[in-house]
């Protein structure tokens, strides 16, 4: 651009504080740099920044419209308006003291003086020369701006690095100038000193900056991962919805995709649904989302829910309406812990009357304010640990209430015994009751052992099944301890039946449960659908046998000359994963690779969903839309990195 209408742009952009200062006390907040008012672009709407930003934006769009364009009049000065650098075609009157800039309609006498009635009061009646020294001060204070500096860099990007950390820990957007900000600025002048302190003041840190930086933030991650999705020759999704409070349902879809010879899994999208949704609701939901980002259906291949009716329906569901529009080769799975969870479910009246009461009593404790302050006391007094107790069935399943219930029965009873509860204090006084809690504690812990061990991400069908198979080898070995009176496997159960004379019928009801559990599993997890049959090989290609391989005669030759490549087998024993391994020997073994791939690539739990429906419970107490709920869920989730100094490359150009 000419060096005349830069200067011209420069007098815009330049700072007005000091002049207001003296003259307006009630615009003392404005910037005391150029720097700063480039950094608070994403302030109010009110701003100078605010109307630089939606000026440049509209690139002068107004007048495309069928009107008369008011032109700018040197006397206007008189009124405190000059006009408005860079928009010659749409002259727009700027004021000189609060940098405001006015629609052109407003370029008319009564308007401005309004503007100042309103505004500036105490200065409406100044004379001209008042208002020509004002713009002379303006040009005085001009700012070279032939690009953003090093320092200017800094700060934005100290802006953006804040609000991701707010975001990352599911804060208030207004933790940073209510609390970040206040305390960096105090342990800088103890630390640094003063000096340090005016650099750091200048730092944008109000809701609405914080706001817009995680707005920025998410959108780029966005668009990372939907670029990572169109890159990968195949992708896999696991799918789970979960509905609020409000009756708002929300869907979550993780996308696993090949990335730079590694598995990688990320959030691709959060939509909101309404209430009582049905598979084609969501379908139609999810399919919009993937022809709006040009994400094609033909590379999906896997899917992965929760097993619910909406989702697996052999016909309309979710599942099926993808199957349709899929990779030939799809595959569907049950998530592994929610089968695992059904598994724990089942059993004999007996256990599940005493689970029932477990439930009663947590809640009995827990159903008034004072009586759960008188639990906790009760606990502290006894000094034991656990002074909290929780009364959800999701607890009750991983076992972890069972074994602190069983082991505060005595001071639980002692609890009852006050508030003259005689129904729990007769089951707390059963040997033969406290005998199945305690063996529920053991077997539930076991069990939510294996449910822990099934969590995490990038975990593999292989992994996981072989997981269930040691569990079910583990159940019929403490059958046949239990057969010969051995109960040294379950430590709360041994201990409490050699402590007390309980009936042994206690034990054969324990083994009925242990051959329910074998039979569940069985249901659950049936070999003859086992996804390993025949890709065993993809587990270990050195040790595979050949006539057990699902492979076609090209892939079982290619597969004996990989087995018997030294330096591969090299490679696959040290320390890296088997998808990084299967990738590396793309080019040299296609065929394998992809084969390999499509199995690996599988999700087979939807455990990433359930953990970020946890952190949605969380960021909802301090985010008001769900727009703001979605842009800072995805990067409370993601392992990707936002591309900051892009996104201030991207501001620097639209200050020009």
């Amino acid at each position: 651009m000419g060096e005349k209408k830069q200067k011209n742009i420069f007098h815009f952009f330049s700072n007005k504080k000091d002049n207001v200062t003296n003259h307006n006390s009630n615009n003392n907040n404005m910037c005391t740099s150029l720097n700063c008012e480039l950094i608070n672009e994403s302030e109010s709407p009110q701003s100078s920044s605010g109307t630089i930003r939606r000026n440049i934006r509209t690139g002068g769009g107004e007048k495309k419209k069928l009107k008369v364009s008011r032109k700018y009049d040197s006397n206007y000065l008189k009124f405190g308006f000059i006009q408005e650098p860079g928009n010659e075609l749409d002259p727009r009157p700027l004021c000189v003291v609060c940098s405001e800039s006015l629609v052109n309609e407003s370029m008319k006498p009564l308007k401005l003086k309004k503007h100042f009635q309103l505004k500036h009061p105490d200065l409406a009646k100044k004379p001209l020369e008042y208002f020509q020294r004002m713009h002379e001060n303006m040009q005085k204070q001009v700012i070279p701006f032939t690009k953003m500096t090093v320092e200017d860099k800094s700060l934005v990007k100290a802006s953006y690095l804040t609000a991701l950390q707010i975001a990352k820990n599911k804060k208030s957007y207004t933790i940073a100038e209510e609390l970040i900000k206040p305390c960096m600025l105090q342990a800088c002048e103890e630390v640094l000193g003063k000096q340090a302190v005016q650099k750091l003041k200048i730092i944008p840190m109000s809701a609405n900056t914080d706001k817009h930086r995680i707005e920025d933030m998410a959108e780029d991650i966005e668009n990372q991962v939907i670029e990572m999705v169109k890159n990968s020759p195949f992708y896999s999704i696991q799918l789970d919805e979960s509905t609020d409070i409000s009756n708002k349902v929300l869907l979550l879809c993780f996308v696993r995709v090949e990335c730079e010879g590694e598995l990688q899994e990320e959030l691709l999208c959060s939509l909101n649904l309404p209430g009582r949704t049905t598979s084609s609701e969501i379908f139609e939901a999810l399919n919009s989302y993937f022809l709006e980002h040009g994400i094609e259906w033909k590379k999906c291949i896997g899917i992965c829910t929760d097993g619910a009716t909406n989702m697996t329906g052999h016909l309309s569901g979710i599942v099926a309406k993808v199957k349709n529009v899929g990779h030939p080769d799809i595959l569907s799975t049950h998530c592994i812990i929610h089968c695992e969870q059904l598994v724990a479910k089942k059993m004999s009246p007996e256990l599940h009357e005493v689970l029932s009461d477990v439930i009663k009593i947590i809640n009995e404790i827990q159903h008034k304010a004072l009586n759960s302050r008188m639990f906790e006391e009760l606990f502290e007094e006894i000094g034991s640990e656990c002074t909290h107790l929780h009364n959800e069935v999701r607890w009750l399943l991983r076992g972890k209430i069972l074994t602190r219930l069983f082991a505060l029965r005595k001071e639980v009873k002692s609890f009852f015994q006050q508030q003259n509860n005689l129904k729990f204090q007769k089951l707390l006084s059963s040997d033969e009751w406290v005998a199945k809690l305690a063996y529920l504690a053991d077997i539930f812990s076991l069990l939510s052992d294996l449910n822990v061990s099934l969590q995490g991400q990038l975990k593999d069908i292989f992994t996981l099944r072989g997981k269930m198979d040691v569990f079910q080898k583990k159940i019929l070995l403490w059958q046949m301890r239990l057969a010969e009176e051995d109960l040294q496997m379950f430590s709360n159960f041994d201990d409490y039946m050699r402590e007390k004379d309980v009936n042994w019928q206690v034990v054969i009801i324990v083994q009925q449960h242990l051959q329910s559990l074998t039979e569940s599993f069985g249901r659950y997890y049936p070999k003859k659908e086992d996804p390993r049959h025949g890709n065993m090989w993809i587990v270990d290609p050195f040790a595979a046998k050949i006539e057990d391989c699902n492979l076609s005669m090209n892939e079982k030759e290619s597969l004996i000359d990989l087995s018997s490549n030294d330096c591969l087998k090299a490679k696959f024993q040290s320390p890296i994963s088997k998808p990084h391994f299967w990738l590396s020997v793309k080019s040299e073994y296609p065929l394998l690779s992809e084969k390999a791939m499509k199995i690996l690539i599988q999700f087979s739990t939807t455990y990433l969903c359930e953990k970020t429906f946890s952190s949605v419970t969380a960021i909802k107490t301090q985010y008001s839309s769900w727009v703001e709920i979605k842009m800072a869920l995805r990067l409370v989730v993601t392992s990707l990195e936002p591309k900051i100094h892009k996104l201030i490359l991207n501001k620097q150009e639209q200050i020009y």
